[in-house]
């Protein structure tokens, strides 16, 4: 059954054939008029469009009546059939939808993301000022496409994409993490809970691929540091021995913490004594410290928002143990030398950190950070024998294909093993079933 109707503004239904084909043939309704009878004439005879094309649709629940006028019959015809269509597969677009514009897509985005730390949300609005909104916010959800998107993102790369600064300053070219932050991230978002609220009939980004790392492999792998475990514990001690009024075995121990289990800096800042289970040899990561996008560092959800479980080393236990026996479970796992506040990163990368590498003698190792520790815990554990989806599930990654991006060429090549476990399983095999291998075809 159609869902959408034409109805001829000017005729009443029960005009007969003749009358109808009369006015069809005339150029002017007014002529036409006059050899009509009033009888067969509705009260807009010969003013505006004749022909209305009527429908229904939901708005908020409730069936509203929707119409538009046409001179024509032929285009008339042709929109009741489009929607028509569009209705009974699905992909049928409300009237006041087809207007929305993106500035009130993105506002709508922004509110429903309520799981998002803060320093995330504050990102969000950053970004959708300064570059997403000066070229989108005006435009309708309808008018964006594959072709405008793509040409956007070819400005921003070369900074000359529009944007709104508080300052003078000008724009740079933005790094490929930046860039899919903008791309992806901020714009993509809107466009995916767009899509989800029906306000778009298909993905204009599906075929927009804007990755997040470099496009120079050999600079984006210089970024990643794996230390061994000698350098690990050449880092710790040099941590140990700083301080020259007490060893700093605090520092020593949060070098070891992100080394050996992997937790992300932030994760290990916020670490309470409480999330540590001596005992079952397990950590509960439940928070991070984040920055609220101002100088604040403040405690909230982990990056993906999900709490999860990760292993302690035996060997971690004498380690941890110090700071958490006779301790208050609430006090930071890892506090600060007077009270027992949380460590501030900037404080500790640059007071202890960075001059831990110096007393280590590891100032050469290029891109060597805190962040480094946890890439160093990623490779031991693939050294190990870790598979990818536990090591995704201890990094804390939403998905095992970030694991897989991110150290993907750590794992051995291991296509010998398995050919070589194929052929012995399968001599096996035949052998139980007393069928006779055969390694060459018959001639």
């Amino acid at each position: 059954m159609a869902k959408a109707w034409i109805t001829d503004l000017w005729l009443k239904p029960d005009s007969p054939k003749s009358v109808v084909r009369l006015l069809n043939a005339s150029k002017d309704a007014t002529k036409a008029g006059t050899k009509i009878p009033d009888e067969y004439k509705k009260a807009k005879y010969g003013r505006g469009k004749r022909w209305a094309v009527q429908w229904r649709e939901q708005v908020d629940g409730v069936p509203t009546l929707r119409a538009k006028n046409f001179e024509r019959k032929t285009d008339a015809e042709a929109y009741a059939t489009a929607i028509s269509d569009d209705q009974l597969s699905g992909r049928y677009i409300n009237v006041d939808d087809l207007n929305r514009t993106f500035e009130d897509a993105s506002r709508e985005w922004r509110a429903s993301q309520h799981n998002a730390r803060t320093s995330s949300t504050n990102q969000y609005d950053d970004l959708l000022r300064t570059y997403v909104l000066p070229q989108w916010g005006s435009m309708t959800l309808q008018s964006i496409n594959e072709t405008n998107i793509n040409e956007w993102v070819a400005a921003l790369r070369e900074a000359t994409a529009p944007y709104s600064f508080h300052t003078k300053k000008k724009p740079t070219k933005p790094t490929p993490k930046y860039l899919n932050q903008i791309v992806n991230v901020c714009f993509g978002g809107v466009i995916r809970y767009s899509l989800k609220r029906g306000w778009l009939r298909s993905d204009p980004m599906v075929d927009i691929h804007v990755s997040r790392n470099d496009n120079d492999p050999e600079r984006e792998e210089r970024r990643k540091v794996f230390l061994s475990y000698a350098e690990v514990e050449e880092l710790a001690q040099a941590a140990l021995r700083l301080p020259k009024h007490r060893k700093d075995t605090v520092s020593a121990a949060m070098i070891r913490f992100m080394a050996y289990i992997g937790t992300r800096p932030g994760e290990t800042y916020a670490l309470r004594v409480g999330d540590i289970d001596l005992d079952h040899l397990r950590v509960n990561v439940v928070r991070s410290l984040t920055k609220d996008g101002g100088r604040n560092w403040t405690i909230g959800p982990t990056k993906t928002g999900k709490p999860r479980r990760v292993a302690i080393p035996r060997f971690m236990v004498d380690v941890l143990r110090p700071l958490v026996d006779g301790r208050d479970a609430e006090s930071y796992l890892f506090s600060t030398r007077r009270g027992s506040g949380f460590i501030r990163p900037e404080n500790w990368r640059n007071r202890v950190f960075n001059k831990a590498v110096l007393a280590a003698g590891m100032e050469g190792i290029e891109g060597l950070r805190p962040h480094s520790l946890r890439h160093t815990f990623a490779s031991l554990s693939i050294a190990a024998g870790c598979d990818v989806r536990t090591l995704a599930d201890a990094l804390g990654h939403s998905d095992v294909s970030r694991t897989l991006n991110e150290y993907a060429g750590l794992w051995p090549d291991r296509l010998d093993e398995v050919a070589s476990a194929l052929e012995n399983r399968r001599a096996s095999a035949l052998m139980l079933s007393d069928v006779v291998p055969t390694t060459n075809h018959a001639k």
